[in-house]
């Protein structure tokens, strides 16, 4: 019988589908991002073209609500993903979710630069959290989050919905105050 027996081979990992590897690249890509934008904020670059955009009114109002109108769009998955009942809607919507996330940093970055005063490094900063927290919940094997899982999870959509109320409250600001 032990003549029978062959050593057992190590376990090899399952393969990736398409979708697990999109969600891992997306989440790469996020924790890149935000190092980079990190380090820009606190080094900030002088972009002469940037800068002199960003003076503009219209490219100011543009890129702002091209930023709230995919916080928006990108909170209003939430309800969405309510009704959906098939995996691939899900997993499509979750895709949208975060290419949505990587795309709002980008935009951040074009709409703010990095001349962020007061209330816009508290915006940043909760930015910054959002996309880190969102892609360790990706990057992370579910058995090793354990209960960190969930609080990521509750840090993630918290401070999701502050950013969107800090990106009320900017508006608020800007039209009242604005000359």
């Amino acid at each position: 019988m032990s003549a029978l027996r062959q050593p057992m081979a190590p376990k090899s990992a399952a393969p990736k589908n398409a979708y697990q590897t999109a969600l891992m690249v997306a989440s790469w890509c996020a924790l890149i991002g935000v190092t980079i934008s990190c380090i820009a904020w606190l080094w900030p670059p002088r972009w002469n073209a940037l800068i002199a955009l960003q003076r503009l009114d219209p490219y100011k109002q543009l890129t702002g609500y091209v930023l709230v109108g995919l916080l928006s769009f990108d909170l209003s998955l939430a309800l969405i993903r309510r009704r959906l009942v098939k995996g691939s809607a899900l997993r499509a919507l979750q895709l949208a979710h975060r290419i949505l996330g990587l795309t709002m940093l980008a935009i951040l970055v074009l709409h703010a630069g990095f001349a962020h005063e007061g209330f816009l490094n508290a915006t940043f900063a909760v930015t910054m959290l959002v996309v880190v927290a969102g892609a360790l919940l990706n990057l992370l094997p579910g058995h090793r989050l354990g209960s960190w899982g969930q609080w990521t999870t509750f840090l993630h959509i918290g401070a999701g919905c502050l950013l969107a109320a800090l990106a009320v409250m900017h508006l608020y600001f800007v039209y009242t105050y604005a000359t």
